[in-house]
């Protein structure tokens, strides 16, 4: 087995092994016949051009066949790579475990409220610590705010100098054409953005806005914002990933936006996850162009801040089965229990391929013994 430490890293100095054999397969003899090398890179998002460096270092230096353990039901960028590299494939949901993990216990945390006593102050709540690379489209967001006049009703935090990747403008200019974004929209957003102050909704007086993925907080202007804006780790790929973001404010019994790639709204549901279909317009899932689906998440946003506190309290109450279902879910230990048995279940059907007893037929792409 391959992983990376430590967690979230996407290097070949941070891979570690397990049971370092590279011995060739001999399908000669039974006594001498291994399995494959499981490589789990099931943290971070796959990008076949990003990646490259990583799969080159492992298939260069261990012997296949590979499984690729990974965290996307459906992704572009995983075809590409197991094409490339001959990797069989395994997939799992692993945030379901990173966010049961962090957020165990949070029932106990003392600045948590019931969504019928809470009192409504901003109409929704968005974080956008990273904003370089991909994540360029937080700057995107935050430009459609400020054009539909909405910054003033939520809790909105923004970097305009990303910790990770340095200024927002430099990042939109320099991927722009990558990703697809025209000239006019990036000068408008870059120009929009530089005339505002700083967006923190805590930290102020840093310089750089930490990383609080594994935290629940600042649980007061959570608590006093209605919706919850889930600005997610991946937005324009065609692909299923969703992280620990979707899980707060689940834990939290918070509505929520989903501001991810087309179709994961549909593809939390298909988790026994509920949604809010009944009270906005949740069509926004299923544009596939990313510049239009921003738009229509920013006029859902425009909607839910045209209601008055009162409304949207009495919206809030009226959707507490909801959120005490997904509460329910989320917490429920048999949910996890399930998908483990998911991932083990999966492991031990794809290693079958493996066991090179006659009668197969011997895939030399890919290294696995099809039984026939």
């Amino acid at each position: 087995m391959i992983y990376l430490h430590p967690f979230g890293s996407t290097l070949p100095e941070n891979v570690e092994a397990i049971r370092d054999d590279n011995d060739p397969p001999d399908l000669r003899t039974p006594a001498q016949r291994r399995g494959p090398v499981f490589i789990f890179f099931d943290q971070e998002p796959l990008d076949f051009t990003y990646n490259k460096q990583l799969f080159d270092y492992i298939v260069s230096n261990n012997k296949g066949p590979f499984i690729l353990v990974n965290t996307e039901q459906r992704s572009v960028e995983k075809d590409r790579i197991c094409d490339h590299y001959g990797f069989a494939q395994v997939d799992y949901f692993f945030h379901i475990f990173a966010a049961a993990d962090w957020y165990r216990g949070h029932e106990y945390l003392p600045g948590i409220v019931a969504p019928a006593d809470r009192i409504l102050r901003k109409s929704y709540i968005s974080f956008n610590r990273l904003t370089s690379n991909q994540r360029v489209y937080r700057s995107l967001l935050v430009n459609e705010l400020y054009k539909q006049d909405l910054l003033k009703h939520g809790h909105v935090s923004f970097s305009k100098e990303c910790p990770d990747g340095g200024a927002f403008d430099t990042n939109l200019n320099d991927n722009m054409h990558i990703l697809g974004i025209g000239d006019e929209l990036v000068a408008e957003a870059c120009f929009n953005i530089n005339t505002l102050p700083e967006l923190r909704i805590d930290f102020e007086d840093s310089d750089y806005i930490p990383n609080q993925s594994m935290l629940l907080s600042p649980l007061p202007k959570l608590m006093e914002s209605f919706v919850f804006a889930v600005t997610e780790t991946c937005y324009w790929q065609d692909k299923t990933h969703l992280t620990e973001k979707i899980f707060k404010p689940i834990a939290l019994q918070m509505p929520f936006i989903l501001v991810g790639c087309v179709n994961n709204l549909a593809y939390l549901r298909s988790y026994g996850f509920k949604t809010f279909s009944n009270y906005w317009d949740e069509s926004y899932d299923t544009i596939a162009d990313p510049i239009l689906r921003l738009k229509a998440i920013a006029d859902v946003l425009k909607y839910i801040s045209s209601m008055t506190a009162s409304e949207q309290k009495a919206m809030l109450v009226d959707m507490q089965p909801i959120l005490a279902h997904n509460l329910q879910l989320f917490t429920d230990p048999n949910f996890i229990r399930r998908e483990w048995q998911q991932l083990i279940n999966s492991l031990t059907d794809i290693s079958q391929y493996y066991k090179f007893v006659p009668p197969y037929t011997f895939d030399v792409k890919t290294g696995q013994a099809i039984p026939t």
